[in-house]
């Protein structure tokens, strides 16, 4: 099985690329006759994990993908280096970086589930599991390496950072992680350069945040079906009855991407002012009230690369690319087979056809790269 990329815009290393490439092929072994079916596993990691099963070339390739990124360029031998898998899911991105040869993989992810699952998965692949398993945000991954003294080369991820709930706080963050060189490879697929992936996401936005959503089979238990707005307008009511429902739907308006903590401080500020400073700052994006977790946000990347760039990061915004060159469906073959090229050939500008962009950055001592 071959995992090369005829046309990503993949970095100018060919150790690298080409050490991944056997790794993902003996890992695709070892997964192909997994059964997904697996007890102990919760509903949400089963049907996660098989979804990507089933999928097994394109989550390969795109975890390949984001792990090049993740370790060209860098002068630290595998068997020392330090990677971290952020909102690792079920784990496959840590399986893969084992079986690379990676010395340290640290598995982070903030849903208790997943970090259960991905470690009864990893036995069951009879793989080299995560050399850690790190339940929590920012704050706990932090804590973790402070007191393990624990230095990383990088950080990775794959559509996760459009569901964090304080992005500027977790990117200041990213620079507690490493004294030393550090890559950053955060791919998304809400990808707001791509008009049909834009309008897509709007349209899920406004039904999360308006309509409300029906539960599906193998849905996280903390998945909301209730409209956002309703919601918030319960949270409003609820810490203070004294408020007309007029007050308390414009205070829900006005609070559309914040938390139930953060609501709360906007209605006691009304309260005590009688003014509502707070406003979304996007038409469309939501988030669930009660976990923080975003609604396929739509970022302004521009702001993402300025934060990074004060850190003192090196950033670029990369192009993704279609996995299914070689799909049976006609539709998603001719994306692989005519888009592929155009966005290589473009580069940064053929961001608004790609069906996902990848913020990379490196920091201190990390070698000049080569896009």
């Amino acid at each position: 099985m071959e995992f090369h990329y005829q046309h990503a815009l993949l970095p100018d290393d060919n150790k690298v690329l080409r050490d991944i490439n056997e790794a993902s092929t003996r890992l695709l072994g070892k997964l192909s006759h997994i059964d997904i079916n697996l007890p102990d596993v919760s509903d949400a990691g089963r049907k996660y994990f098989g979804d990507q099963v089933r999928n097994i070339r394109s989550t390969l390739r795109n975890f390949s993908y984001i792990l090049s990124w993740s370790i060209a360029y860098s002068d630290v031998p595998y068997d020392e280096f330090v990677f971290i898998d952020h909102g690792g899911g079920v784990g496959i991105l840590s399986l893969l970086a084992k079986e690379l040869g990676l010395g340290t993989v640290i598995y982070n992810d903030l849903w208790a589930p997943y970090c259960k699952d991905a470690q009864i998965i990893a036995e069951a692949v009879e793989a080299d599991r995560a050399d850690h398993y790190v339940l929590g945000d920012m704050d706990e991954l932090v804590e973790f390496l402070k007191t393990n003294s624990i230095c990383c080369n990088a950080l990775a991820s794959y559509d996760v950072i459009e569901h964090i709930y304080d992005i500027e706080t977790f990117l200041l963050k990213l620079s507690d992680l490493s004294a030393g060189p550090f890559n950053i490879v955060m791919a998304s697929s809400a990808n707001p350069f791509n008009p049909l992936i834009r309008r897509h996401h709007i349209e899920f936005q406004r039904k999360a945040e308006y309509g409300g959503r029906e539960k599906e089979e193998g849905c996280r238990e903390d998945y909301l079906t209730k409209a956002y707005i309703t919601v918030r307008q319960e949270i409003i009511s609820k810490h203070s009855a004294s408020l007309s429902d007029e007050d308390v739907q414009r205070l829900a308006k006005a609070t559309r991407g914040l938390i139930e903590p953060d609501i709360k401080k906007v209605v006691d500020e009304y309260l005590k002012t009688g003014e509502i400073r707070q406003e979304p700052n996007h038409p469309t994006n939501t988030v669930n009230p009660h976990t923080g977790n975003w609604a396929e946000r739509l970022h302004n990347i521009e702001h993402l690369k300025e934060i990074l760039l004060n850190e003192g990061f090196k950033v670029d915004i990369l192009a993704g690319y279609y996995a299914n060159s070689k799909s049976n469906h006609p539709l998603k073959r001719f994306m692989g087979i005519v888009l592929n090229p155009l966005i290589r050939i473009l580069k940064s500008k053929g961001l608004f056809i790609a069906p996902f962009y990848t913020i990379y950055a490196n920091k201190s001592g990390a070698s000049e790269k080569n896009i």
